[in-house]
């Protein structure tokens, strides 16, 4: 093991039934995506990720129930991400960490096809030290086009302790959803989700996936439609939209979940030209990393869900 990283904070967790049987390298980046595979891989070698107590190779198979150790070093060198002057929205930001509210249309880390213009070329280029941290210090993701706050850690203590909150159900996470339909009472979904069976692009509902759970609470109800106030107790992909499709009540403007749903019960243009999921990530409750204060956060709705909302009460 490599002693330089002894002190550090380490990251524990349980091989999920949905990662058993796969290459370790594999299992552990899907377990715990904020770090890429390369990482993972390159930690394996180096003795920084231990299963069951014990060292392990990259081709090694990983059971349910295994438990992963990951020792993250100091500093941590990912691929390169170029530094892009991005106009970002800091709601909060202290030494160890920062809170953006992220606009429509732009997406977390660079993908194959995106190398440019993603929140984490923005960071870098406000915070240059984020460029020695995994996914350029991002704790959690929203889509693409979801806008809403995201936590970004500083610095490797602060990153590690929270993804063990995150891990661990202690960061609460609130939003702001518009869905088709009239919703007349509170619920709680809890259905597993999973990559969808034929469409790799998209998730859905299945027995044996990673547990999810999405709570929603009724705001108020439009002529045929719903505001609603969502609690997530999970992380998955694409969780509440996943969620509210499977329920009957898809989200406005869900290209990919509810889009055939939009152009058959509007004939509003406005409706109609909405093509974006109507989500906002409007509330975090966390302890900080390292003073354990408790940070609450709240941003408003965007423009377009406040247009959005007024349609709805004329409709």
């Amino acid at each position: 093991m490599n002693d330089e990283v002894l002190n550090n904070d380490i990251i524990e967790y349980i091989i999920s039934e949905e990662s058993k049987g796969l290459r370790a390298d594999l299992a552990i980046a899907q377990e715990n995506q904020q770090f890429s595979r390369s990482l993972i891989k390159k930690w394996i070698n180096k003795g920084n990720i231990l299963i069951n107590g014990n060292t392990l190779k990259p081709r090694d198979t990983l059971a349910e129930n295994d438990k992963i150790t990951i020792i993250p070093e100091e500093n941590i060198n990912p691929e390169e991400i170029i530094p892009e002057k991005i106009q970002l929205n800091v709601e909060y930001q202290d030494q160890d960490l920062i809170v953006i509210n992220k606009q429509c249309g732009i997406i977390a880390h660079p993908a194959a096809g995106n190398h440019k213009g993603t929140l984490a070329n923005g960071l870098v280029y406000l915070f240059p030290e984020l460029k020695n941290l995994p996914r350029s210090g991002l704790i959690h993701r929203l889509d693409k086009d979801t806008t809403g706050l995201l936590i970004i850690a500083r610095n490797i203590k602060s990153y590690t302790v929270l993804v063990k909150q995150m891990q661990n159900r202690e960061i609460k996470k609130f939003y702001i959803a518009y869905s088709h339909g009239l919703i007349m009472k509170n619920d709680t979904v809890h259905q597993p989700i999973s990559r969808h069976k034929t469409d790799r692009k998209k998730m859905s509902v299945n027995a044996n996936g990673k547990e999810a759970i999405t709570e929603y609470e009724v705001i108020k109800n439009f002529k045929k439609s719903t505001k609603l106030k969502i609690k997530l107790h999970t992380g998955r992909t694409h969780q509440i939209r996943v969620h509210m499709h499977f329920k009957g009540y898809p989200l406005i403007g869900d290209q990919t979940y509810g889009s055939k749903m939009t152009s058959i019960e509007n004939n509003n243009d406005y409706l109609k030209k909405f093509k974006r999921q109507a989500l906002h990530a409007y509330k975090l409750e966390f302890d900080h990393p390292l003073t354990k204060l408790k940070i609450k956060l709240e941003s408003k709705l965007p423009k377009d869900l406040q247009d959005l909302e007024k349609i709805l009460e004329n409709e």
